[in-house]
């Protein structure tokens, strides 16, 4: 396995193609108001021949002309350009190279010939390549970073991502959800270093707890199966695969070049090596959350607690599609929770519904009481919809006791705990959600818009450790 660590920890870094107006959010600007945004630590030096300054940074006419002993470069140059780029990094002593340009092995059979060009020299000159057609790199302990938009805050999940739109996306809605990272590689079109490189770096990397992928094709699938397999033994290894539809494969080819295998060998693939396999990107987030913040579940044996018949139905109904178990109660356990969760409509065979659960102290009780019960792998609870006058009249102090006591009770229990809180549309419910949700990721506990969101990446992550406890028996 090759030492990737240089990639995310340069100390120079040289953007060759910065345009001429640094207000022009165009290639270069891009990286460079990334960088200087995100606090990078080492030095930056702009490659343009027209400016002597830019952004109160010094500009250099070519690369050549940048101090010795530099470490990586952004490439956005025309296509056409980047071979004689390469050589002059390879006098230079650059270590590695990003290739944001367009136009190779994605366009063509031209393009592609291109690009085994770049590889060539790049071989020759001990240089790495990320791409073509990337991002490239995001890793917030040093500020590397390619969108400005990033959090500066690092985490623990490890994002590899062959579209460089879909890091952006993953990158910025995990944001808006908690969700923090510790390395995000948009590849492209894997011209040298591919999703297996990657893919065994971050299952070696101690700051990477848990890792997602975005990928539409590969290179050398038994190495890639290898890889795979021994990462899912370390950590959950996610997977979004592009390119599973005719249309889909298709548009993957034009994309960067992928050649996307047939989905039923992909599926085989993933089930032999763990990968836990999802279908957009919002499942993906749904998963990494759940990866996160939810204790590791013993068995797929739900309890559904919450407020509302309709809503307790709806995401029983949602747990038993997803391949979850919510079991009847033992007689035993139900007599106890009959003793205060009573009225026409209530249940306490699971689902357990009533509306005295509105008093903490019974919520407390009642979440306890099945908890201990061990008849429950974990627990699904589930809030009203989550609307502007929870925040603004005297009702939203009863939720707010309500959320108080699920979240201290659920920190000192053994099994795992989940939270569905639906809201709509509306600015102001969402507002209200997001609030929850900050507190819920505090504490250390997922938090769901629907109890189908909840099922899914729940159902998934306990697949995960099942697969995982028969690897290690």
């Amino acid at each position: 396995m090759p030492d990737l660590d240089f990639l995310f920890h340069p100390q120079s870094i040289a953007i060759v193609g910065t345009p001429s107006d640094p207000t022009d959010m165009q290639g270069g600007a891009v990286f460079l108001h990334a960088l200087v945004r995100s606090g990078y630590k080492g030095d930056i030096y702009p490659v343009n021949p027209k400016l002597s300054e830019i952004l109160g940074l010094k500009s250099y006419p070519d690369l050549l002309s940048v101090p010795q002993g530099l470490d990586y470069v952004i490439c956005c140059l025309p296509a056409s350009l980047t071979p004689q780029l390469i050589r002059d990094c390879a006098l230079n002593g650059v270590k590695a190279v990003s290739i944001y340009t367009a136009g190779f092995s994605e366009a063509g059979e031209e393009g592609g010939e291109l690009e085994q060009e770049l590889v060539s020299l790049a071989r020759q000159g001990g240089i790495r390549l990320i791409g073509p057609n990337c991002m490239g790199i995001y890793c917030p302990t040093t500020g590397l970073s390619y969108h400005s938009g990033f959090s500066k805050d690092p985490g623990c999940v490890g994002l590899l991502c062959q579209s460089g739109g879909n890091s952006n996306t993953l990158t910025l809605m995990g944001g808006d959800r908690g969700i923090r990272f510790s390395k995000v590689i948009s590849y492209g079109n894997a011209a040298d270093l591919n999703e297996t490189d990657f893919l065994e770096y971050l299952s070696q990397d101690d700051e990477t707890r848990v890792i997602a992928a975005y990928i539409e094709g590969i290179k050398g699938g038994p190495r890639f199966l290898k890889a795979l397999a021994r990462a899912a033994e370390i950590k959950p290894v996610m997977i979004l695969k592009g390119g599973r539809t005719q249309a889909g494969t298709r548009a993957a080819t034009s994309h960067t070049g992928a050649l996307a295998s047939a989905s039923e060998r992909w599926d085989a693939l993933c089930r032999q090596a763990g990968a836990i396999q999802v279908y957009t990107l919002e499942e993906m987030l749904d998963l990494v959350e759940t990866a996160l913040y939810m204790k590791p579940p013993n068995g797929r044996r739900v309890g559904v607690i919450g407020w509302g018949g309709g809503a307790s139905v709806t995401n029983t109904d949602a747990c038993e599609n997803a391949g979850l178990s919510v079991l009847t109660f033992s007689s035993q356990l139900s007599q106890q929770l009959r003793r205060f969760t009573f009225g026409p409509g209530s249940s306490v065979n699971n689902p357990v519904d009533s509306a005295v659960l509105t008093s903490p102290s019974l919520l407390s009780e009642t979440i306890r009481i099945v908890a201990d019960s061990k008849e429950v792998d974990l627990l699904l609870i589930h809030m009203p919809l989550a609307t502007p006058h929870m925040a603004l009249d005297s009702e939203a102090e009863t939720w707010k006791a309500a959320y108080n006591a699920i979240i201290e009770t659920g920190r000192s229990l053994d099994i795992p705990i989940a939270l569905v809180q639906p809201c709509s549309d509306t600015p102001e419910s969402w507002e209200v959600f997001f609030s929850l949700h900050q507190r819920c990721v505090k504490a250390g506990l997922p938090l769901y818009s629907t109890g189908s969101q909840a099922a899914q990446a729940i159902s998934r992550y306990v697949q995960y450790h099942i697969w995982k406890s028969r690897e290690g028996a």
